[in-house]
C-alpha cells in the first residue's frame, strides 16, 4: 500500500513538473522579439536627437534662405517642410548604413509605425525651429552680429538670389556690386573688368564676362556656405606665380579658394 502510494505521488510530482515546463515554454518572451523592440527604440531616440541638433545647426541656413526668397508665409513654411523632411531622411539613411543589425530593417517594424514617428519627429523639430528662435537670448542675438545670418552683404545676397533664380527666371540684374570694397560697381572696359570705386582690376580671358564672375561669386559663397561655417567670408586681390586672381577667404573654416 505504501510503496502503491509513493508510485502515485512521485508520478503526479512528475507530471506538475511536466506541466510547468510546458508552462515556461510557452510564456517565457523571444529573445529575438526583445532584441528587435529595443533595437527600434534605440534607433528611434538616435534619430530624433541627430534631427533635433541639425534643426538647431541649420537654423541660421534657414533663415537666410527665408530672406532671400518670397515673403509669402506659405513659401517659408514650404520651405521648412522640406528642409527638416530632407533632414530626416538624411539622418534615416546615416543610421542604416552605420547599422550592423539587420533585425531592424526585415520589416517587423510595420510601416505605418515608422511613418507616425517620423511625423511626430517633424513637428517637434518645427517647435524646436520657432522656439529657440523666439526665445534667443537678446545678448546671444547682440554677441552674433558678425555672423554671415545676421550681417548679409548686400552684393553677395543679390548674387545667391539671381543665381537660385536662374532656371526659373532667365534675367538677372544688371548692376554687381564690387565684393572687395561693397561700394562700387563693376564695370567692363574693353578686356578690363574693374571696380568704380577701389582698385580692383581683372583682365578679361575668353570666358570671363560680368555674368560669369557674378555665377561665380554666387557659387563659391554657396559652397563656403554648404561647409556650415556662419562667419561671412572676405573676398581679396593675390598675386602668386605673377597671376592675379580673386579669392575667397574665411578664418572660421579655413577657406582660401580662387574664385576667379
Amino acid at each position: 500500500m505504501e510503496e502503491g502510494t509513493s508510485s502515485s505521488s512521485s508520478s503526479r510530482v512528475k507530471e506538475t513538473e511536466i506541466e510547468k515546463e510546458k508552462n515556461h515554454t510557452h510564456t517565457r518572451p523571444s529573445l529575438k522579439s526583445d532584441n528587435r523592440f529595443n533595437n527600434y527604440q534605440f534607433w528611434k531616440e538616435n534619430l530624433r536627437d541627430n534631427c533635433f541638433k541639425r534643426v538647431r545647426q541649420d537654423r541660421t541656413r534657414l533663415l537666410w534662405k527665408f530672406r532671400l526668397s518670397s515673403p509669402s508665409l506659405n513659401h517659408h513654411q514650404d520651405l521648412l517642410d522640406t528642409a527638416f523632411r530632407d533632414i530626416v531622411s538624411d539622418e534615416f539613411h546615416k543610421i542604416i548604413k552605420n547599422d550592423d543589425d539587420d533585425l531592424l530593417w526585415d520589416d517587423q517594424v510595420p510601416h505605418t509605425t515608422y511613418q507616425g514617428d517620423c511625423q511626430e519627429i517633424l513637428l517637434e523639430m518645427q517647435r524646436i525651429f520657432y522656439e529657440d528662435l523666439k526665445f534667443q537670448p537678446p545678448i546671444q542675438q547682440e554677441s552674433a552680429i558678425d555672423t554671415w545670418e545676421d550681417e548679409v552683404d548686400d552684393y553677395l545676397a543679390r548674387a545667391v538670389y539671381d543665381h537660385m533664380h536662374l532656371n526659373a527666371d532667365k534675367t538677372c540684374t544688371e548692376q554687381i556690386w564690387c565684393p572687395l570694397c561693397k561700394q562700387g560697381e563693376l564695370k567692363e572696359h574693353h578686356n578690363l573688368i574693374y571696380c568704380t570705386h577701389c582698385k580692383l582690376q581683372l583682365t578679361k580671358a575668353n570666358e570671363l564676362t560680368l555674368d560669369f564672375l557674378r555665377d561665380r561669386l554666387a557659387e563659391v559663397h554657396i559652397e563656403h556656405l554648404d561647409r556650415g561655417c556662419r562667419l561671412k567670408p572676405r573676398f581679396c586681390m593675390k598675386t602668386k606665380f605673377n597671376l592675379t586672381a580673386l579669392y575667397i577667404t574665411c578664418e572660421g573654416c579655413d577657406t582660401f579658394e580662387v574664385v576667379i
